[in-house]
């Protein structure tokens, strides 16, 4: 849990500093105490020595300083987005973006896939830097009840940020998605991340994913299928704190083998850069061991 005094005070105070500085305080800063940082890394390096006990003891501890840093420098980019891609802000290196101007071109509404890997919202942000506007849908935020007062103030300001940045509308599944749906036939692009994950999901699927299967819902999948929107995928990597490189893709026809693709990258890019996932407090829920024989990616 982060505390009032980054969320109020620290970090909406460096995001008017007005140069790219403020990325490289930030994982200095963090955004826990000290107490509950030496806790943190401690369980962190625990859980990467168990999903990568070919690695060594180092390695654990140099992933987790580094996952701890990437969060800290996303809070920094949630009170900036209007820094992200502009001078005095950190640079993006946008690869792939003719594929989403090609749709856009045609008038075709588009998914754009994400997952909770590095900082991920630097994608849409990219892409509204090209003229290319678009909607993102999450699971419900302001109205979760282990939000606190801080908690909820940082929220309504990173929400005001980004949408403000990309052009589009913050909307969320407890909102219903007949708007989502009728969007997408207008012409209008969404973006929705694949990994989510919440213990009330009911309608998953098992995807291979390091050595065992992480289930995900088929939101998006049914999204595309009903709309007949395509799909494309987005991911960025952190050169840098203040150097991005964001990568768009298209994805294939079938809804069902476009979020496989989807997972098939975030496997390689996990294993690559460990510390980039997000969602390693979920790995018990979300992720299971292979069995003998088993068959994955069922419905």
């Amino acid at each position: 849990m982060t505390h009032d005094w980054s969320l109020d005070l620290v970090f909406p105070f460096l995001a008017r500093v007005p140069t790219s500085l403020p990325w490289w305080v930030a994982r200095r800063i963090g955004r826990e105490r000290a107490d509950e940082r030496r806790k943190l890394l401690r369980w962190l390096e625990g859980r990467f020595a168990q999903v990568f006990p070919q690695a060594t003891a180092a390695q654990h501890g140099q992933w987790a300083q580094a996952h701890l840093a990437m969060l800290a420098q996303e809070m920094m980019d949630a009170m900036a987005f209007r820094r992200l891609g502009t001078w005095g802000g950190p640079a993006i290196d946008l690869h792939g973006v003719e594929h989403a101007k090609a749709l856009a071109a045609q008038g075709k509404g588009f998914i754009l896939v994400l997952n909770h890997y590095d900082r991920l919202l630097t994608a849409p942000v990219a892409l509204a830097r090209q003229g290319i506007a678009t909607h993102v849908l999450t699971m419900p935020v302001l109205d979760n009840p282990e939000l606190g007062a801080a908690q909820r103030r940082f929220l309504l300001r990173k929400i005001q940020g980004y949408t403000t940045v990309t052009g589009g509308s913050w909307h969320t599944t407890s909102d219903g998605l007949r708007p989502v749906l009728e969007s997408l036939r207008a012409g209008q692009g969404w973006v929705i991340l694949a990994d989510a994950w919440r213990p009330e999901f009911g309608r998953l699927r098992q995807h291979s994913f390091l050595g065992g299967h992480l289930c995900l819902p088929t939101g998006i999948e049914r999204l595309a299928q009903s709309s007949g929107a395509p799909l494309l995928q987005a991911v960025t990597y952190s050169e840098r704190p203040d150097r991005l490189k964001v990568v768009v893709e298209p994805l294939p026809g079938h809804p069902g083998q476009a979020i496989d693709q989807v997972i098939q990258r975030l496997d390689r890019d996990v294993r690559e850069r460990p510390w980039a996932w997000w969602q390693w407090g979920l790995w018990d829920q979300m992720w299971h061991p292979a069995s003998k024989g088993e068959s994955f990616d069922q419905h």
